[in-house]
């Protein structure tokens, strides 16, 4: 038997065989290894009982310890695992929290040995290594998300959806509110007449409307009564 040069040890309290079962069962490139006896008593078991068991997890070679409940898994550590598209994403996430797991958030879940793992998109990791207004849509995208949604974060990249909408996000659409606001008006007034725009094509946000006739009547803007106070006060300090 060959010995790998590092080996993951995972501390379980008496069932390693059976998660290592169930890994090696979800996970691709994974395999069941060697189940070890312990050959003494020892504070968790005795002569005997399972003491480890050693497996392959996507590819990375790990050990289960039966070593009893003195200490349990906790987010500090967790696997994180690529997934091509949204059905090996739905697969591996169900696998986990079906069978006695928890949802967490931003793609982590929970296993029902306390294991975390994070079922995370080769798409979102690609969108936070390209960086910029790309990588702050992906990621105001996936923090509202529990399990990884592949069409919102493709979406997100793109500068489409609701991530992209919101100020701050780096979408196309984050324009300031104030000027949100004065073409809303603009085009309540006949002004402007909104265009349509589909998610992913640049357009201009308001085509202006045909020039009216000669002689015909124009309306003067409104200006509130605040700003008219305010415009006479500067006149009067100019004076």
């Amino acid at each position: 038997m060959v010995l790998p040069k590092n080996t993951v040890c995972l501390w379980f309290d008496h069932d390693a065989v059976a998660a290592a079962r169930f890994y090696t069962a979800t996970f691709p490139d994974s395999a069941l290894g060697e189940v070890f006896h312990a050959p003494a008593d020892y504070p968790s078991g005795k002569a005997g009982d399972v003491l480890t068991v050693t497996f392959t997890v996507a590819g990375i070679p790990c050990l289960g310890l039966n070593g009893g409940p003195a200490f349990r898994h906790s987010e500090a550590f967790s696997f994180q695992i690529a997934t091509d598209d949204q059905a090996e994403t739905d697969r591996l996430w169900n696998a986990i929290v079906d069978n006695g797991g928890q949802e967490s958030a931003c793609g982590w879940c929970k296993d029902r040995w306390g294991l975390s793992w994070q079922i995370t998109p080769r798409t979102l990791i690609e969108a936070l290594a390209a960086g910029g207004a790309e990588a702050k849509r992906a990621f105001a995208a996936m923090m509202e998300m529990g399990k990884i949604d592949v069409a919102a974060i493709d979406a997100a990249r793109r500068g489409c959806g609701p991530a992209a909408r919101r100020g701050g996000a780096g979408g196309r659409a984050a324009t300031p509110r104030p000027h949100r606001r004065r073409a809303q008006r603009k085009a309540r007034a006949g002004r402007l007449r909104p265009a349509g725009r589909s998610c992913g094509k640049a357009g201009p946000s308001a085509v202006p409307s045909p020039r009216p006739a000669a002689g015909a009547a124009r309306r003067s803007p409104r200006v509130p009564a605040a700003a008219r106070s305010v415009a006479r006060r500067h006149v009067e300090l100019l004076r």
